[in-house]
């Protein structure tokens, strides 16, 4: 079958085996989500119904100005968020992070205008909440279900991979899966770049779109104006291949906690500026 010629319409896709996912070390992989399989039922005590997945990303050509409008030129990594869900029958959220340097949380899901984010401290779950809560408001639901999540993260955080993005996209995704209302893929980026601002940050698109619309093997031009555009760009085959080589400097940089003075400020200057 054909894919949509607006790959913005088609709807996120849904893997049984790893090697759709991934291209090398498979045996890391399959031991990481055995991993978690087994930390979700020593937590909730059931077998997860399923994974999401969103990847990081690092970009090449164009710098903070997706925000304006500009397009941009990045591509999706293999370090990735992972959340294990599995839905229950009660009107909670249950969070809880392979990671133990990030507590466990929960909190009413009776409606999403009822899911409260507290921006003023800095906190693992919030990304999640905004996630959820962007999720229900895009697909208008008044009674959604429960869930029990359980997160693994291999994105280093605030170094620049958007690590928080990537738990913005994984539950936007799990809240609409568990709720039965899976929007393509261009709504589903839409919500995700939503969600995100009410931690707060006043970003773009990129991240975002990124982690949702990325393919294998290929970087991806994105044009938000006039409307979202997504350009697969398969690297050429050389000899030797490509290598991209991403270096972490280990000086952190946390977007939530500096956008007031920091990143919000860049926004407001390049856009009148």
């Amino acid at each position: 079958m054909l894919a949509p010629a607006d790959s913005t319409l088609a709807t996120v896709p849904t893997f049984n085996a790893l090697s759709d996912i991934y291209t090398s070390d498979l045996l890391k992989h399959a031991a990481r989500f055995q991993l978690l399989t087994e930390a979700f039922i020593a937590t909730y005590g059931f077998k997860p119904s399923f994974i999401v997945r969103a990847p990081g990303r690092v970009n090449i050509i164009g710098e903070h100005i997706d925000y304006c409008g500009f397009p941009v030129f990045p591509m999706a990594i293999v370090p990735d968020s992972l959340i294990a869900v599995r839905a229950t029958r009660e009107h909670r959220i249950r969070l809880a992070n392979i990671n133990p340097k990030y507590p466990s949380r929960e909190f009413s899901c009776e409606s999403g205008s009822s899911v409260t984010i507290n921006n003023t401290t800095h906190e693992w779950t919030n990304y999640f909440k905004c996630g959820y809560k962007g999720a229900i408001e895009a697909i208008d639901c008044t009674n959604p279900q429960g869930m029990e999540c359980l997160m693994d993260s291999s994105v280093p955080s605030s170094a620049g991979l958007s690590s928080s993005s990537a738990i913005v996209c994984c539950a936007v995704l799990a809240t609409m899966k568990v709720n039965g209302r899976l929007l393509p893929k261009g709504d589903v980026v839409e919500t995700a770049v939503a969600s995100e601002r009410y931690i707060g940050t006043n970003g773009g698109g990129m991240d975002q779109t990124t982690s949702i619309m990325s393919q294998s093997q290929s970087a991806v031009f994105i044009e938000f104006d006039p409307e979202l555009k997504i350009t697969p760009v398969k690297f050429p085959s050389t000899d030797p291949q490509i290598t991209f080589v991403i270096a972490n400097t280990l000086v952190v940089s946390d977007k939530a906690v500096t956008a007031p003075v920091c990143y919000n400020l860049r926004v407001v200057e390049t856009r009148i500026g």
